[in-house]
């Protein structure tokens, strides 16, 4: 399956791109001169092969055949499952949104930055052909690529103790300080316009990267719906950074997304709606690599909110070690099955979820 292609025409231009640990908001950090392509005309915006409204998307007219994706559940005939998973930074900044392509994503990772939330998302049983806005790397992604079997791994780049310990992650990794496929969005404000087509990184993928294995285990259609029925909005509140709103919608039988109030849409004008929405309770740290930077700890165990099929199902996530994938578990200590589809994954503090 393919996502909306990108119809500019490509010229060279060599820019500065901003790198460090003041990529995100407002922040400072040296720019190194990167030379990559900028285009000619806008990304078109209107275009998407999967949705393009925000009120509903059209059922499909068959059911899906062939052997379930890894990381959506969902059976997929059409893409080769034998690649690895491409993982990408894509920006949250005020000045960045709408955002491309991340609605054609298996998995969405979100955790904080220095005054925002930045998302690290997952592709493999899709290819967005435009991507982005593109951000750089942060020290707390290396515990989540651990995860993901020898993925290949874009962003915009990092400040040099960030890079460094990335040279040292199971990972291929596709920066736009190494490679010219990333492209300058002129009609967007850098540093929150750079983009990418998905199959040119996937393109430049290595013999050494291998797909990845399922993160979770889903429902099939005969299953219970577990959990007590939503009632209302879901809250969470990331510290200083956007209030995140998700509302059961049955028309587009996903969880439709805000961000302080408004609602989140793509650049296609699709609603951000996935099919799950797990919420772990985690902790930060100070980065090593910058002190402004806070530090995702994704291993361990937490509180756990999971959201699917309309309903809520509270519990514990444990994951013991950074190779492991988590288990999601009940009040009872029963597995967690997910709807196949879409899965966003967020990780607030204690205190942030509001039911």
């Amino acid at each position: 399956m393919r996502g909306p292609r990108r119809s500019a025409q490509l010229t060279t231009l060599a820019i500065a791109l901003a790198l460090g640990s003041g990529a995100c908001a407002g922040g400072g950090g040296s720019a190194q001169p990167v030379s990559i392509p900028v285009p000619s005309t806008a990304v078109p915006s209107t275009t998407s092969t999967t949705a393009a409204t925000t009120s509903s998307t059209v059922p499909p007219t068959t059911q899906p055949t062939g052997p379930p994706a890894p990381l959506t559940g969902v059976p997929d005939g059409d893409t080769d499952l034998s690649r690895p998973a491409l993982a990408v930074k894509i920006d949250n900044h005020r000045d960045a949104r709408p955002p491309a392509g991340i609605e054609f994503a298996d998995l969405v990772f979100e955790s904080r930055a220095e005054g925002v939330t930045r998302f690290m998302a997952v592709f493999h049983s899709d290819t967005p052909e435009v991507l982005g806005p593109v951000r750089s790397s942060r020290t707390a992604d290396f515990s989540l690529l651990a995860a993901l079997d020898r993925p290949l791994y874009g962003s915009s780049g990092g400040n040099p103790a960030v890079l460094s310990g990335l040279r040292d992650q199971p990972v291929y990794a596709l920066t736009a300080a190494s490679e010219s496929v990333y492209y300058r969005e002129s009609s967007r404000r850098a540093p929150h316009n750079l983009f990418v087509d998905a199959n040119d990184l996937f393109a430049l993928g290595s013999e050494d990267a291998t797909p990845p294995a399922p993160w979770f285990r889903y429902r099939n259609a005969s299953d219970a719906v577990p959990g007590r029925a939503a009632s209302g909005e879901i809250v969470v509140s990331f510290r200083n950074s956007p209030i995140v709103g998700l509302e059961w919608d049955p028309a587009l039988e996903g969880w439709a997304r805000s961000q302080d109030g408004d609602p989140h849409v793509t650049e296609a004008g699709a609603r951000i709606a996935p099919a799950n929405v797990v919420i772990m309770v985690a902790k930060y740290k100070r980065s090593s690599a910058d002190p402004n930077s806070p530090e995702l700890i994704s291993t361990g165990e937490g509180d756990l909110f999971v959201l699917t099929a309309g309903s809520v199902v509270q519990g514990t996530w444990s994951r013991p070690d950074r190779s492991d994938k988590p288990t999601l578990t009940d009040e009872n200590g029963a597995p967690i099955l997910l709807t196949p589809g879409q899965t966003w994954i967020l990780y607030p503090e204690a205190g942030s979820v509001t039911l």
